[in-house]
């Protein structure tokens, strides 16, 4: 399995201390690992400047807010032929799960499942 993590704005993962979702991905990897399990980490997005907070917008808002924004990073590709998982901390309308799977389907890349921690909304 792969693990995809959902990119944060750039000023978030800063006030974050960097790629909180990233470290969440590797961390369930690791324990996935620990386990037996084979799991890969293949940051394959990135969230390009000029999208603003999600706080507040509806889903069509937030489908806007990150359409042209939301790219695919070729050196953070998944190995080809294992399972893509999505990954993101939280889900409140769906757009930013479904900006994600359609960049990567756009590069070829077929996502099983979308994991969130919670959903809000």
């Amino acid at each position: 399995m792969c693990l995809v993590p959902a990119p944060s704005r750039p000023s978030a993962a800063r006030v974050r201390g960097g790629p909180h979702v990233e470290r969440l991905a590797r961390e369930a990897a690791k324990v996935l690992a620990e386990r037996g399990f084979e799991v890969a980490v293949a940051p394959a997005l990135e969230l390009a400047g000029g999208a603003r907070d999600a706080v507040g917008l509806d889903r069509a808002q937030r489908a806007a807010n990150l359409a042209g924004r939301l790219r695919f990073r070729p050196a953070g590709r998944p190995p080809p032929g294992i399972p893509v998982v999505v990954v993101d901390d939280v889900i409140t309308t769906g757009a930013t799960a479904a900006a994600c799977v359609h960049a990567l389907g756009a590069e070829g890349v077929e996502v099983a499942a979308v994991l969130t921690l919670l959903t809000a909304g």
